[in-house]
């Protein structure tokens, strides 16, 4: 770490160069926002300061009840305002509602810090700044919190892009509570993703600010716009009424090639506007990367998104990273191997759009083999076993001819779940494989790497909102209005994926049915997915294939983080981001970029999976990741203050699952979840010798 902040002392990254973009002024309670002379690269900055009674940074004026309690409603549902949409946003953001038994607001969340529930209702006064970067489709969004409370004898600054496809708010609850709670600046971005759409139908469309409104009044305002002419958007939606595109499916600009960038950005931002008011005790020279100690940290997408700004970073702006459960597109792994209790994985490092499409086909057939899974109740056992039989081929990721033969037929789940341990997911993971059948996933990136247009219908996937039957009918406008504070990124709520190429019309991906009649979960879709992930020479579709290629590659990081310390942690059971295809393989790639010298402590969570949700069956199996995200940060925080010291070894934490029945287990204790230790027995311990990866 020394050796890291000397070179920063010694560099003046472009953020200096920002502190004179934005001109003093009084920061005085307002109720609207005000405008602001942008930074360069910036537009529509504008700050409000919340008096921490009426409003605020962490609950919006909700306090701690509030955020337990129900989504806070518009006064017009059809019309909210920004004010309406921001609270919704934060609420959905703390996830508080979901109860304490598993820890949350006891144990982790929001409203503990260090461990310990925080008193009072949680409000915390302070300026928030929201500005944007590019125009439309190419927008990015940004938001700076600094909290009243903000140390300015030690500056710093937690970057926290938004976690899988949420919008910029999507962290206030979580790394956003941690930071203002110490004092911290905290920059958040939606990487480009976010809740933005275009309904081709009405021509409604967000603006910046989460408002909604008609296309052609907006205008410049406008968060993202499908790129069609009037000519084509009426063509197309006489051809297919009523869909609607959204931001990160077609805004045809492969959004997370540009994550690291964007992260690095809202740090820029945030340097800016904290010189814009220098109170007494602020550094001589102003807020600077080398005066202001920054921390990117991020969940799922956001911690892939804050790895990448790791690896961007040349300048030293930032000084370490803590992510949970990466999401990452790594590179070749070049000799890089992974091993579990002494066995080789059989496979890791494969990106997500190549491991999800071939789970999607996968797990119908799978499913059969967990009865007691969550969902399995909605399952149609019959189209999952005519999956089964569909997946019979020569294709050895799927089920091979001469092992179905030996298998039987009613051997052939088994031989599904089989192929997904192959593909590299945890044995155990067979219990969450239904839960997570999710095939707008692998459909939705296939576009996004692309660059496919909402026209394209790449693969005969579109999305809109459908009546009970799967038919499109048209959104609501309260739907449309609530989409900043209730969407997850993807089509406004309740909007959904559609098989266009259905044989009896366009209906529900749910709903998809066969040439015969029958429900088959859309296997048409799904296997033109997996086959542009997976390209084979002379197949249909190559050019999309090669489109696809090019922009996956776009994304992928190398492993080289330019000596900062990072921190990892991620549950061994995830079955959205295996941990054999993130955060491993990341431990070596590391190892190799600095020479056997890794910078990276990563943790492996036992019993801990991509969710933290404890819903029946989930409850007396799991433990929360976020417990252990919320200790990563405090781990990291501390080497940072005291400017040194080694991190943690890399280890497996052996949980304890809270057991019972199934809607009724214990409340999760500190018994439960053991603390990561700087001392780990050498049976836990997971080391990277000779290129290889060795987990207990």
């Amino acid at each position: 770490m020394p050796s890291v902040r000397r070179r920063r002392r010694r560099l003046r990254t472009s953020a200096s160069l920002l502190t004179v973009a934005l001109t003093a002024a009084s920061l005085t309670p307002a109720a609207a926002a005000a405008e602001a002379p942008p930074p360069p690269g910036f537009h529509h900055l504008t700050f409000v300061h919340y008096d921490g009674t009426g409003d605020d940074l962490l609950t919006a004026g909700l306090g701690f009840d509030g955020l337990r309690g129900p989504l806070p409603a518009p006064a017009d549902p059809d019309r909210p305002t920004a004010a309406e949409l921001r609270r919704q946003a934060i609420w959905a953001s703390a996830g508080m509602r979901a109860g304490s038994g598993g820890g949350l607001g006891r144990l982790y969340g929001a409203n503990v810090d260090r461990g310990r529930p925080l008193p009072g209702d949680g409000r915390i006064a302070g300026t928030e700044y929201r500005a944007v970067a590019g125009r439309g489709a190419d927008s990015v969004s940004f938001v700076v919190q600094v909290p009243d409370t903000f140390d300015r004898a030690r500056p710093c600054v937690v970057a926290a892009p938004a976690t899988g496809l949420g919008g910029v708010y999507s962290m206030v609850g979580t790394a956003g509570a941690w930071g203002l709670h110490r004092g911290c600046a905290v920059a958040y971005t939606d990487k480009g993703m976010g809740p933005a759409f275009d309904d081709l139908h009405s021509g409604t469309v967000m603006a910046y600010d989460g408002t909604t409104g008609p296309r052609t009044a907006l205008g410049d305002r406008s968060a993202f716009g499908a790129g069609l002419t009037d000519a084509e958007r009426a063509r197309f939606d006489a051809a297919r009424p009523y869909r609607v595109a959204y931001k990160m499916a077609h805004s045809r600009t492969d959004p997370q090639a540009t994550w690291g960038r964007d992260v690095l950005r809202s740090v820029r931002l945030a340097l800016a506007v904290l010189n814009r008011d220098r109170r007494s005790g602020a550094p001589h020279g102003g807020y600077t990367a080398a005066t202001t100690t920054v921390l990117a940290t991020g969940v799922s997408n956001g911690g892939g998104a804050a790895v990448a700004a790791g690896e961007d970073d040349r300048t030293g702006l930032i000084d370490a990273v803590v992510a949970s459960e990466p999401q990452m597109n790594l590179a070749p792994r070049g000799g890089i191997r992974v091993r579990q209790g002494g066995r080789a994985v059989p496979a890791a490092g494969l990106p997500l759009i190549r491991y999800n499409s071939l789970a999607s086909l996968l797990q119908p057939c799978a499913a059969l083999t967990e009865p007691s899974a969550p969902g399995y109740a909605t399952l149609d056992v019959p189209a999952a076993r005519r999956r089964c039989a569909a997946l019979v081929g020569d294709d050895p990721r799927l089920i091979t001819r001469r092992a179905a033969e030996r298998a039987g037929e009613g051997g052939l789940p088994r031989l599904a779940a089989r192929a997904l341990v192959r593909a590299g997911f945890q044995p155990q993971s067979g219990y969450l494989q239904l839960s997570h059948y999710d095939p707008q996933t692998p459909a939705s990136y296939a576009m996004s790497y692309a660059r496919a247009s909402v026209d394209d219908a790449l693969c005969g996937y579109g999305w809109a909102r459908t009546d009970d039957s799967g038919t499109p009918v048209p959104y609501r406008r309260s739907e449309l209005a609530a989409a900043f504070g209730t969407s997850p990124g993807r089509a406004p709520a309740p909007g959904m994926l559609i098989d266009e190429n259905a044989p009896g019309g366009p209906v529900a991906d749910s709903k998809s049915r066969d040439a015969d009649g029958r429900h088959d979960y859309n296997l048409r879709g799904e296997r033109c997915v997996y086959r542009l992930a997976h390209p084979q020479r002379g197949a249909d579709g190559q050019g999309w294939a090669a489109r696809l290629a090019a922009g996956l590659d776009a994304t992928r990081r190398s492993g080289d983080l330019h000596g900062k310390p990072a921190l990892i942690v991620h549950g061994r059971d995830d079955t959205r981001v295996p941990v054999n295809h993130s955060s491993r393989p990341y431990l070596g790639l590391n190892a190799r970029s600095q020479h056997g010298n890794s910078t990276v402590s990563y943790v492996e969570v036992t019993h801990a999976h991509h969710s933290d949700a404890q819903t029946p069956g989930l409850d007396t199996r799991y433990v929360p990741l976020g417990y252990y995200y919320q200790q990563a940060l405090d781990v990291m925080w501390q080497r940072l203050r005291a400017r040194g010291g080694e991190l943690p070894p890399s280890q497996v934490v052996r949980t304890v699952p809270r057991g019972g029945e199934p809607g009724h287990a214990p409340e999760l204790t500190r018994a439960n979840v053991p603390p990561i230790t700087a001392d780990p027995p050498a049976g836990d311990r997971v080391r990277v010798i000779r290129g290889t990866v060795r987990v207990p």
